[in-house]
């Protein structure tokens, strides 16, 4: 690993290991790689990649993305800049902002223990603040749009620091303006957050339910927070190490038409019987609108016998099959070689298109094809 430096004296370091900056602690290195903590900084480094023609791509807590196993042969830029600001009030509403490198569940963490509401049913998820933006991070009934204010940004082509609005962010199910239309266009700085001092538990998502339900108990913030951590704790590791790494869930859940449920019926009553359709119906009575259904891919992935299924040292996970993990020693050949027969397998027998949730990272068109091909 040797060191580069661009005109003002940044800090550019060459052949950088990635694998340590994933939570899946897979993926090669990186040619070029710096940290970014200010507008100068990114300056620096954009001057920097036009000099040298070479790409950019900004990896936060690696909670999100498959780094091939070539890694990445262009300039990665780390946000560095941590802090938490949660000063401003208006009424019941207190703005937090959260720096891009803030550990996510820290924000959490510090949003609770001041009894500020609405994102203690994100707890635990892995990753930093700013990548919780672009990917529009939900769970157990709460979503980041739901609270979310402003984010102050760079644009790469122009340099120019601004700040954008929910509108701008274009906040969707596990994407934004980040991760769709404008991918690679940002550098994220940080983001305002608006909570709550009025207490408003959100527990009506199954697991939680059924988690207060048996122990008979009204929830606190605290206890909805904790309960959150063991439910997903339960359910799979949170990535510390090489071992059970991995890049949370996978692969999106499925929206369909009515009439692409009624084709799904149709497959489930000659794949698997009418047990296995009653179930899909069960799953379909809490479905999103008549006119649409909102389907587990896990349950999918389970009907299909999946669960545990394993290429070389990835393997989809028992407890949660939304899940793949690093059983030690995975590479990205067989991560994304795993998620390719679970969704060939899926398109083949229920004849349904999965997306994945993580961004590939570093593979070439021939290899994404390859990769992503249902054939």
């Amino acid at each position: 690993m040797s060191s580069a430096r661009a005109e003002t004296k940044l800090p550019i370091q060459e052949g950088v290991p990635l694998k340590p900056y994933t939570t899946f602690k897979i993926g090669g290195p990186a040619r070029y790689f710096a940290e970014i903590s200010t507008p100068e900084e990114l300056r620096a480094a954009s001057t920097f990649a036009r000099k040298h023609g070479t790409a950019i791509f900004v990896l936060g807590g690696g909670s999100n993305i498959v780094v091939s196993d070539r890694g990445f042969d262009g300039l990665v830029l780390h946000p560095a800049r941590r802090g938490l600001d949660g000063g401003t009030r208006d009424g019941e509403k207190v703005l937090l902002r959260a720096e891009a490198a803030e550990t996510w569940d820290d924000v959490v963490g510090f949003a609770v223990e001041r009894g500020w509401w609405g994102i203690e049913n994100l707890s635990h998820i892995p990753g930093q603040a700013g990548a919780a933006l672009v990917q529009n991070i939900g769970a157990y009934g709460q979503q980041l749009s739901d609270v979310f204010e402003a984010a102050e940004v760079a644009d790469f082509a122009t340099g120019v620091v601004r700040t954008l609005v929910a509108a701008d962010c274009r906040l969707a199910y596990r994407s934004s303006v980040f991760n769709t239309s404008g991918r690679g266009r940002y550098f994220i700085f940080n983001l305002a957050l608006h909570l709550s001092e009025r207490e408003r538990p959100s527990i009506e998502y199954k697991d939680l339910s059924a988690w207060f339900a048996e122990r008979g108990v009204t929830p606190t913030q605290r206890e909805i927070r904790a309960a959150v951590i063991q439910i997903r704790d339960r359910k799979f590791p949170f990535p510390r190490e090489e071992r059970g790494g991995n890049a949370g869930s996978f692969f999106k859940n499925l929206t369909l038409t009515a009439a692409e449920y009624e084709k799904l019926e149709g497959r489930f009553r000659s794949e698997f019987g009418e047990s296995a359709l009653g179930r899909l119906r069960e799953i379909r009575k809490q479905g999103v609108s008549p006119a649409s259904a909102r389907i587990p891919t896990a349950f999918l992935i389970e009907v299909c016998g999946l669960k545990g299924r394993r290429v070389g040292g990835a393997q989809v996970n028992e407890r949660q099959p939304l899940v793949l993990l690093n059983q030690g020693g995975a590479t990205a050949d067989d991560v994304m070689s795993l998620a390719r027969e679970v969704r060939r397998t899926l398109y083949t027998r229920l004849g349904v298109t999965v997306s994945l949730e993580p961004e590939p990272v570093g593979f070439c068109d021939a290899e994404l094809r390859a990769h992503l091909s249902l054939e």
